[in-house]
């Protein structure tokens, strides 16, 4: 089959206050009213957190308000917390606080704020990253976040039978200060670079999953002296977005790495996307198989069948280096899918030029059974509008 093609649509367009640093930062996507169709959730940075409901194709998005926020990070989730059917919100303040919460779902028909609830607070600011999985491998589902000032810690906190809790009891830190040496200063006095991205995935093949955060891999063991084994698999990654998928058709998990800001933190000739395979002995360093250099902060990163050949194919897209005009001082931002050719061999083919993507992600949004690509840019003239590049079906 033939790389596909996409068509870009605006769905709608969320202005929060203006200012240094102002931008919308957490996107994700979901059914947040259970209706068989797929919505999206987009918070600014500071200003306010809202939905946009799909009502289906030809329909215009309705935005409905959910909070009024403040210091807001990107990377949350979606998760039905309370048993009635309608995802939940789950986020984190960025590096003027150090809570991370959930907005509890009303159900359809329901207006005003959505409650909040704080599941933690851990004394760290800045939170980038949360997953939801099964990462004890008992039937249990937890909540995995990277909390960043300092280098990162990554916790794990079991998800109550109440969520009501609060703080959710049971918090669990898996590792501390994890970080990449960075000589730039600008944003980071101690010359370190927190660790960021995290994906979960068996692989190390003994049907149990593991947890990727940056340039590492955990293994929960269960052993109270040491919980969690920690293994590095590369070093020198900066600020990651982390996937793991079969590459090369051999049957195992390879992990893969894009990074994610390296230019807006120093690098300025950009950033890599790779894949990583494991040799004879899986704790040791893992081979390095660069597809790509040169990437103007390559912040999304899917890995899916796109192209049909049963082959694992990358979404890959820029977010775009801004200077204090908000105009790309490098090259415009690349929407790109990296065709899986075989063996882990790729060929890049640019889906869009000119319009940077954050924490874009594949989900099928008008029900044909076809992946679809949702973002948003953090810096141009586009930043405000939310984006669905809806694939083309002949």
């Amino acid at each position: 089959m033939p790389v596909p093609s996409f068509t870009k649509k605006v769905i709608g367009t969320v202005v929060n206050p203006t200012g240094p640093g102002a931008m919308n930062t957490f996107a994700t996507a979901g059914d947040m009213n259970s209706d068989g169709w797929m919505d999206v959730v987009v918070c600014g940075r500071n200003g306010k957190m809202v939905w946009l409901e799909n009502r289906g194709p030809g329909r215009p998005w309705v935005e409905h308000w959910i909070d009024e926020v403040s210091k807001m990070e990107c990377g949350g989730s979606l998760i039905d917390l309370t048993g009635n059917g309608y995802l939940d919100i789950i986020n984190g303040s960025e590096a003027g606080h150090d809570e991370i919460y959930w907005w509890e779902n009303p159900g359809p028909g329901k207006t005003g704020r959505w409650t909040r609830h704080l599941i933690a607070k851990t004394g760290l600011r800045q939170f980038h990253d949360t997953l939801v999985a099964d990462v004890t491998n008992d039937g249990g589902l937890s909540l995995v976040f990277t909390n960043q000032i300092g280098g990162t810690n990554i916790y794990c906190v079991p998800i109550p039978s109440d969520p009501y809790l609060s703080p959710w009891p049971g918090l669990e830190l898996i590792a501390e200060k994890m970080f990449e040496p960075n000589p730039d200063q600008r944003w980071n006095p101690e010359k370190i670079q927190p660790e960021e991205g995290l994906a979960v995935g068996d692989i190390d093949g003994d049907g149990k999953v593991e947890l990727v955060c940056g340039t590492h891999w955990y293994k929960y063991t269960g052993d109270p002296c040491q919980a969690w084994a920690k293994h590095r698999f590369t070093s020198g990654y900066l600020t990651t977005k982390v996937a793991i998928a079969d590459v090369d058709g051999d049957g195992r998990q390879e992990i893969l790495l894009s990074e994610g800001d390296p230019v807006i933190y120093g690098r300025k000739a950009g950033g890599r996307l790779a894949w990583f395979k494991p040799g004879a002995e899986i704790t040791a360093l893992w081979r390095e198989h660069v597809i790509e250099d040169g990437l103007l902060d390559a912040h999304t990163l899917q890995a899916a069948d796109l192209c049909g050949n049963g082959r694992m194919d990358l979404l890959v897209g820029e977010i775009g280096e801004a200077g204090e005009d908000d105009r790309y001082i490098t090259h415009p931002p690349r929407l790109m899918i990296y065709e899986n050719l075989g063996r882990g061999e790729f060929k890049r083919h640019i889906l869009d030029e000119g319009t940077g993507i954050h924490d874009g992600l594949l989900a099928d949004f008008d029900n044909r059974g076809v992946l679809d690509i949702f973002g948003k840019p953090l810096h141009g003239p586009e930043k405000w509008n939310i984006h669905i590049y809806f694939r083309q079906v002949s």
